[in-house]
């Protein structure tokens, strides 16, 4: 996964609402209306998409996947960073672009809910089988609902036969990512492994939930005296602020507690469900589990879970130190803001 100022700029913020664009702490966020390989690579060489076998279009457009409870819901930030570029292949990586997908998995039916910006339309949108930093084979292939795109949305659903793959799917979601690709990156314009969400909404509203990275943020950790005398690095807080003006820090220093607070007031803690390492040079990637603690309305009043994904940075120094020490590590990350 690269590391870049740049793509904090890229990713500002994916936040779907009916609104087209707002401005909160002199950071502009887009607002959308709700509603990497070449697509032939498989773990470096060619997979054809007539080895697709047992899809079919199940809806084609503006219903994502029905309503009520049940079924494996799934989410993915895409970047063009988390793209892998084959040796004298096909153009990777839109370093301007950023998507946010909702996968549903239910019975033999797979929907989808995407929505892009910074990036052209895409010509072919699927999911591979493959970790991160892997190039995979094609498994569920949603091209043919992009017929029907709505602006830079798009929704539907697929059959698909094959139930052990689906089983997989469910099982480990990590070892599959989604892919969407552009004319000018045929290879993949940007990329995203999938995670779980726990949280069970209903799937039409999938579009409703939101991205916002991070524009500026550090990690602050204090050098800290053990039992046995020896120091280490602790963490004491996070001080950040993402895309739409959404500001991130421990209710205080030490409490371990993480809060996000929006400009219109509205505010959530986090407590952890999961961490799935992403590397030494990383911090752990996350879900968690928001509670209100803010205004009953605004742009957290519905938020339910966060993913912390694609992390970049961050992690405490090693070794000894002096004691009281403070140091804040840069870091970067995109937030994925899950309603009720």
């Amino acid at each position: 996964m690269g590391t870049s100022i740049t793509s904090a700029k890229r990713r500002k913020s994916l936040v779907i609402s009916g609104v087209a664009v707002v401005a909160a702490a002199g950071v502009a966020a887009a607002v959308i209306p709700a509603v990497a390989d070449s697509g032939s690579q498989s773990k470096g060489k060619g997979a054809s998409h007539a080895e697709h076998g047992g899809q079919s279009i199940e809806v084609q457009s503006g219903v994502a996947g029905g309503s009520g409870s049940g079924g494996t819901i799934l989410a993915a930030s895409l970047n063009g960073a988390n793209e892998v570029p084959v040796q004298g292949g096909p153009a990777v990586g839109d370093q301007d672009g950023a998507a946010l997908q909702f996968v549903k998995v239910k019975g033999n039916k797979v929907s989808v809910a995407v929505k892009w910006r910074g990036t052209d339309k895409p010509t072919l949108l699927h999911i591979h089988q493959g970790a991160k930093g892997v190039n995979g084979g094609i498994k569920v292939d949603f091209t043919k609902l992009l017929e029907n795109a709505k602006g830079r949305t798009v929704t539907g659903t697929v059959k698909v036969e094959d139930a052990a793959l689906l089983g997989q799917l469910k099982a480990d979601p990590g070892g599959f990512y989604a892919n969407l690709h552009t004319a000018e990156f045929p290879g993949g314009a940007v990329r995203g492994q999938l995670h779980k969400v726990t949280t069970d909404f209903d799937f039409r509203n999938a579009l409703h939930n939101f991205q916002a990275s991070v524009l500026k943020g550090k990690q602050i950790y204090e050098c800290k005296k053990a039992d046995d005398g020896t120091t280490a690095f602790a963490q004491r807080d996070v001080r950040a602020v993402l895309g739409g003006g959404i500001a991130h820090s421990f209710v205080k220093p030490n409490s371990g507690t993480p809060q996000w607070i929006a400009p219109d007031r509205s505010a959530v803690t986090g407590s952890v469900i999961s961490r799935t390492p992403n590397g030494d040079k990383n911090i752990p990637e996350l879900d968690l589990k928001a509670t209100q603690s803010g205004k009953h309305r605004g742009l957290l009043a519905g938020t339910a879970e966060i993913l912390r994904l694609n992390t970049v940075g961050g992690v405490a120094p090693a070794g000894s130190c002096d004691e009281g020490t403070i140091v804040g590590v840069p870091y970067q990350a995109d937030y994925v803001f899950v309603n009720r």
